[in-house]
């Protein structure tokens, strides 16, 4: 279904970006020579992994939030998966599982910066592969624990779908019993409905509340230890991990305000049962397709040594396009001009 020509148009727009500056940022941070990141690379190329991963999952699920009176939805607004089947519902919580899988692999990165400072010998004897592997199976509990509240707590039974439907209609002209849909009704509607997704939010909120904290706590401890006159490290290291934490700091708070933030006043608006407009729910959509193309930009702005590598990249390319334009003129300059048979 059309929503709007925001919705439409901007997370394809940010699927794209992301499908070509993530695969750069990787090529820069693997070839360069100065500042020698070592181990971090495999985080840093993991995360690109997980921005790519989120950004397919956005065009394959586009996804849109509808609240209606005590009622909280999102729905797939178009695409392979917007019929009703378990297996979209399925599809679809995991979808929003990405959500909470971003803040998985922000952490990894927390604790990566914190052991740099605090235990560097321990970072450096089990990082690589355990370090790693553990990265990532955190990850997968994160995706897991999100798509189980969002699939069996929350997959829009046949109570909540009626306790929507009208509202679909008017909105969009479809019925919701033939859509892939989450909803979560907290009054008026079957105590089993209102139990479960009581549950089900609850779950998430914890989890994501956690998240944020973990956040926090960590993040003062690092910016607190780079302050410090205490620390030994060199002043050129010094400065790299203090660019590295700035761009942290920064690919933490874009999740936050573009994914979470929005989640949470969607999940939550409906509770009180307020009515803010459509534009905030369509705003919802929009702004947790925007992270994976945002995330990278953080690190290339906040440390000059890869500002300096994606400036002279797109020069390259913009070179090589003036060019090839001088060499398509040429060519066609010569051809025209008259030959002259002696």
């Amino acid at each position: 279904m059309y929503i709007n020509f925001a919705h439409f148009l901007i997370p394809k727009i940010s699927a794209l970006c992301s499908v070509l500056i993530n695969p750069l940022t990787v090529y820069i941070v693997w070839n360069d020579k100065k500042l020698q990141l070592g181990p971090y690379r495999y985080l840093l190329l993991y995360f690109a992994f997980f921005n790519i991963t989120t950004s397919v999952a956005d065009m394959l699920v586009p996804m849109c939030v509808l609240n209606y009176r005590y009622a909280f939805s999102v729905f797939v607004s178009e695409g392979y998966f917007d019929q009703y089947s378990e297996f979209n519902q399925f599809f679809l919580a995991f979808r929003c599982s990405l959500i909470s899988g971003a803040y998985a692999v922000l952490h990894a990165h927390f604790l990566y910066r914190f052991f740099v400072l605090f235990n560097n010998q321990f970072l450096a004897r089990w990082f690589m592969p355990y370090g790693i592997i553990l990265a990532v199976l955190y990850c997968l509990f994160h995706t897991v624990y999100w798509t189980i509240f969002c699939w069996f707590y929350m997959g829009g039974d046949f109570d909540r779908r009626v306790y929507i439907r009208d509202s679909m209609l008017e909105h969009h002209g479809v019925d919701v019993m033939n859509m892939t849909i989450i909803i979560a009704q907290y009054f008026e509607g079957t105590p089993q409905a209102m139990k479960k997704s009581r549950i089900g939010i609850g779950s998430l909120s914890v989890l994501s509340i956690i998240s944020l904290v973990f956040i926090f706590h960590f993040g003062y401890k690092i910016c607190h230890k780079l302050s410090s006159q205490s620390l030994e490290m060199s002043e050129k290291t010094k400065k790299l991990q203090t660019q590295l934490m700035k761009a942290l700091v920064v690919q933490a708070a874009i999740p936050t305000c573009v994914s979470f933030a929005p989640c949470l006043f969607a999940w939550y608006q409906p509770v009180f049962g307020l009515d803010l407009g459509r534009w905030i729910q369509h705003a919802a959509g929009i702004a947790v397709a925007t992270f994976p193309a945002l995330d990278p930009l953080a690190l290339i702005f906040f440390v000059p040594t890869f500002r300096k590598k994606f400036a002279e990249y797109f020069l390259f390319l913009k070179s090589c396009r003036t060019n090839r334009t001088t060499c398509s003129q040429q060519t066609t300059t010569s051809t025209s001009q008259p030959r002259i048979d002696k």
